[in-house]
């Protein structure tokens, strides 16, 4: 072979060779590189296992967590519903012994609590279902000692152990059902704890005020005047209806006949009777009950009586000691004022001669007391009802300023029996009080608005609590020229009070009228 040819050989085979060896690096670079990218997806498929593990560990353990913590959470729910449990459980013991105490104490049961076995701890549970907030707080504080008592219930509940159990028994159901029962709800107190900003009264005194006699008589007395000014305050102070419209209850005794039917009774030498418009001057004054146990409210007999016991239900204004039959007539009256309930009964035994007939089983009249006995008995039944009673006497000889010796022993009687309180009229003229055993007795109240004649009056103010009687006043007033007038000067006002003093063995007045027992 020639040079040029060998020459052209090797040079062909040389770059063959150089091909090669390239063709084999860039194999094994593209092998090389293969094998990074395989490496490079497992490393990320072993990152996104290790990620997806680590996610489900952390996923598994805030589970765990979870429910450790949903599960101490339920016991610590548990526990403290236990404890809840507990703490009313005990409650409920000591308000079911309050009560049953407080049924032991006279209040009387009724056939409906009877018939269901409800006593103590029926009570509790209703509580518990009308009062929860209390329940839970309050209550568990006030029966920390074991009892549960009515003032730690008005306290608490905003309502004295009489009315809570009114409630219970369902007499306050509604006003029909309450009135039924002779109870006049005018304002309910809330209790401490919940009556900011609610509608209930925060007042924890109820203030009643009585006057003594009003006659509304047609002829030759004060409605004379009236009809010739036709303005009540041109005939009854301003100040002294201020009063008595203000007052939580404004009490009097209603000594006549409102009617236009009716034959005056033959030989009765004063007969009272009002037309039917007059009722209008009772609510003008603000009279929230009235007392018919007197020696006119028959005056025009049968008729009259009823006709006067139609207009006052009509105007909604409650009576006591009168009515269409003895029931009727021995019926307390109780008014709920601030969550206490004040009770009302009232009897006669006025009339030297028997005008005025009691009232039978299906006749009416008036509840007698010269037999003091029925009184008696209507007083100790009405005091177990309520928080304070109010007793009104019609007796004692009249126009005469000295009470009898019956009238002391009478009035002690009636305390006795029960009453906070006894009020007495019918003889027209002021009489004295006395303190007996820490109560008073007013023997006679004289007239309020009745004639042309000039003699004192007033008004007398109590201001009850949940303990009893807090303080007791009287207003100076003087009737005359068929109108009663304030007494504003001091110094007469005094004149008055010293006159008051003198009246009564063991009372004091001071210059504001206050009223207090003389302490030997």
């Amino acid at each position: 072979m020639a040079g040029p040819e060998r020459s052209c050989l090797l040079c062909r085979s040389t770059k063959e060779m150089e091909g090669n060896r390239y063709r084999r690096r860039r194999r094994e670079e593209l092998r090389r590189r293969r094998l990074r990218r395989a490496r490079r997806k497992r490393l990320a498929v072993c990152v996104a296992g290790v990620a997806v593990i680590a996610a489900l560990v952390a996923a598994g353990t805030g589970i765990w967590r979870g429910q450790q913590k949903e599960k101490q959470r339920e016991e610590q729910r548990k526990a403290q519903q236990a404890e809840k449990d507990r703490q009313e459980k005990k409650v409920k013991s000591v308000v079911a012994a309050g009560y049953e105490a407080f049924l032991g104490e006279g209040v009387q049961e009724t056939a409906a609590m009877q018939e269901s076995g409800a006593e103590g701890s029926a009570f509790a549970q209703w509580v518990a279902e009308a009062y929860p907030e209390e329940m839970a707080s309050g209550l568990p504080e006030a029966v920390a000692d074991g009892d549960f008592t009515s003032e730690e219930a008005y306290q608490i509940l905003g309502a004295t152990m009489h009315v809570l159990s009114d409630k219970y028994q369902g007499l306050l159901a509604d006003e029909d059902t309450a009135e039924a029962n002779g109870i006049f709800v005018k304002g309910e107190r809330s209790a401490p704890e919940t009556r900011a900003g609610s509608e209930g009264s925060g007042k924890d005194t109820v203030t009643v005020t009585v006057a003594g006699d009003l006659c509304l008589e047609e002829d030759g007395f004060v409605i004379d005047k009236y009809d010739e000014v036709d303005d009540l305050e041109a005939c009854i102070s301003p100040e002294i209806l201020e009063l008595t419209g203000s007052a939580d209850i404004f009490y009097l005794n209603h000594e006549y006949t409102v009617s236009d039917r009716g034959e005056a009774l033959a030989g009765k030498l004063y007969t009272f009777r009002a037309k039917p418009e007059r009722m209008a001057l009772l609510e003008e004054m603000g009279t929230d009950l009235v007392s018919l146990a007197n020696n006119h409210i028959y005056d025009y007999g049968e008729e009259g009586m009823l006709d006067t016991l139609d207009y006052l239900d009509k105007a909604g204004i409650p009576y006591v000691g009168g009515g269409r039959n003895i029931k009727e007539a021995g019926r307390p009256v109780y008014f709920i004022i601030n969550g206490m309930k004040i009770g009302f009964v009232a009897a006669s035994n006025a009339e030297l001669t028997l005008y005025t007939p009691a009232a039978g089983e299906d006749t009416p009249g008036i509840l007698e007391a010269y037999d003091t006995s029925l009184y008696d008995q209507v007083i100790a039944e009405a005091s177990k009802e309520c928080d304070y009673l109010i007793a009104y006497i019609h007796w004692g000889p009249e126009d005469v300023n000295q009470y009898a010796a019956y009238q002391t022993a009478q009035g002690k009687e009636f305390l006795d029996a029960g009453a906070d309180i006894v009020v007495g009229g019918h003889p027209h003229v002021l009489q004295g009080m006395e303190y007996m055993d820490g109560k008073p007795v007013i023997y006679s109240m004289g007239d309020f608005w009745f004639n042309g004649e000039t003699k004192y009056t007033g008004l007398l103010n109590l201001e009850i609590s949940v303990d009893g009687l807090e303080q007791m006043s009287f207003t100076p007033c003087l009737q005359t020229g068929f109108t009663t007038q304030y007494i504003e000067d001091a110094g007469k006002q005094r004149e008055m009070f010293d006159f008051l003093e003198g009246l009564s063995p063991n009372v004091q007045i001071d210059d504001k009228g206050m009223i207090t027992e003389k302490q030997e």
